[in-house]
């Protein structure tokens, strides 16, 4: 039986796209534990329908069980705590993943969560399962004493003394029904985008070697469950490092390892003296399908504010880029900003526009309401407007029970419509595109469901009028139920 379980739990969203890929994080700390002779497995909640009947046979002779929790996943991560608690009262039960790291007090406090991790996992999960003193142990919070201790900052792990993800710890039918193989070349970003959980946690680039990164691709082409599938590098921008990246592109087709590959890079990236034509030749010749972009905003005012360091002209002038050499150009945006008035999003709307008359290639994420992490530049601005977040995990277990994403816009008081907000990703995601896309859609609804509602997005989207969504309210009551 494995001393350390992990647990990734269901989400809280019934989108398809949720279940595309694995949890990198999770796979990693288990692969670092593993090779450090640690026994571990991996229960994924997202694609293991049975993962409540694998824990119960899992758990009773467990030591510590790790559950990775984005604020979606907290229903799910609260109802396995509760089991494990039942099943193995001895089990030590560690919160990690985004939200406990944002909000580590609040997590600490839970009587159901034994230890919270925050910041990266590898090295505490490796200290914990050694049983070391909690005292002794950094980047972790617990309670003792009626009252909870955050220790220290564990220090950044660096990814170039890491082994290639261990594949066999997932289970073989996880890995053969992967519509992408995920990697990881690098952590953090060098970026100070204001809105981002890098910046809040000063996540700091670190690469893996471009030998490592070749070699680890040398693995997964050996794969037979990874034929004929997409890889995609996980990180926040790949091209960070040009001549690390150019070292790997040249690789793949040196090495004769090319294979169908996505990744993320800046817009402002794709240039004279960056990425420029004789490189994005090279990318499209290694096998490279997409490229993701954070565009973010159509409005130059709430990009400087939010310090993304981009202009509109770069979004449109990088999709061109990639559409002139045949690589799918996809783009994030948000709204709902503190501060951001409907003009400015108008602007946005504009942008996107532009972009999806391009070509019908262009893909469009978004755009997604902005949403307060604490320790941005943004949330003081936030709480000023008279916002009070959840002080509880029961209270955002409570709040997002019944919610498509992480919290429901109509409780952010700087919105003075939030309506507005909330239906903008269904309409640009419905309307802007062509039917036959919209109807491809990852949200989990019958075809002749969404049909209706592209028609009517489409108008809206023509007519750029969104008002009154009552089309939107609608549509939704069939989507929130996992």
């Amino acid at each position: 039986m494995p001393k350390v379980l992990l647990i990734n739990p269901p989400f809280n969203i019934n989108k398809e796209n949720y279940d595309s890929s694995i949890s990198v994080g999770l796979l990693s700390i288990a692969s670092y534990l593993n090779s450090q002779n640690i026994a571990v497995g991996i229960i994924d909640g997202v694609r293991q329908k049975d993962y409540l009947k694998l824990l119960t046979e899992g758990i009773r002779k467990c030591d510590y069980v790790g559950i990775s929790v984005m604020t979606t996943q907290i229903p799910k991560a609260l109802e396995i705590s509760r089991l494990v608690k039942k099943l193995n009262p001895k089990c030590k039960i560690i919160w990690g993943g985004a939200h406990p790291s944002l909000f580590i007090g609040q997590t600490a406090s839970h009587p159901l969560i034994d230890i919270v991790g925050y910041g990266e996992g590898e090295i505490t999960m490796f200290q914990l399962a050694n049983n070391l003193p909690v005292a002794k142990i950094k980047g972790i919070a617990y309670r003792a004493g009626g009252r909870v201790i955050i220790n220290q900052p564990q220090e950044l792990h660096n990814p170039a003394e890491t082994k290639l993800f261990n594949w066999d710890l997932m289970p073989l039918k996880i890995l053969k029904d992967l519509c992408l193989i995920p990697s990881l070349t690098s952590r953090g970003c060098p970026h100070r985008c204001a809105f981002c959980i890098n910046a809040i946690l000063k996540n700091r680039w670190r690469p893996r070697t471009a030998e490592q990164v070749l070699e680890d691709i040398k693995i997964i082409k050996d794969k037979e469950y990874f034929k004929n599938k997409r890889l995609r590098f996980w990180d926040e921008n790949f091209f960070v490092d040009l001549n690390r990246a150019k070292k790997i592109i040249e690789g793949l087709i040196k090495n004769n390892l090319i294979i169908p590959w996505e990744t993320t890079v800046r817009a402002n990236y794709l240039k004279k003296g960056m990425i420029d034509q004789k490189m994005m030749e090279k990318i499209k010749k290694s096998g490279c399908e997409l490229l993701s972009f954070g565009a973010e905003s159509g409005c130059p005012r709430m990009l400087k504010k939010i310090k993304k360091d981009i202009m509109p002209k770069d979004v449109i002038n990088s999709a061109k880029i990639c559409l002139k050499n045949d690589i799918i150009p996809q783009y994030s945006f948000m709204a709902g900003l503190p501060g951001e008035t409907k003009e400015d999003i108008m602007e946005t709307l504009r942008l996107i526009d532009r972009l999806v008359n391009l070509s019908e290639q262009v893909q469009i994420l978004g755009p997604q309401a902005f949403r307060p992490y604490p320790g941005s530049e943004l949330y003081q601005e936030c709480l000023a407007s008279g916002w009070k977040e959840p002080k509880s995990i029961d209270e955002w277990e409570s709040a997002i029970k019944k919610e498509l994403n992480y919290f429901n816009v109509h409780k952010f008081p700087w919105l003075d419509d939030p309506d507005f907000i909330e239906s903008l990703e269904a309409y640009v995601r419905f309307g802007a595109h062509s039917v036959k896309s919209a109807l491809g859609s990852t949200v989990k609804a019958s075809k002749f469901l969404k049909l209706p509602f592209i028609i009517l997005a489409k108008l809206r989207w023509k007519f750029k009028f969104f008002s009154w969504p009552w089309d939107f309210k609608l549509a939704k009551k069939f989507v929130t139920k996992t």
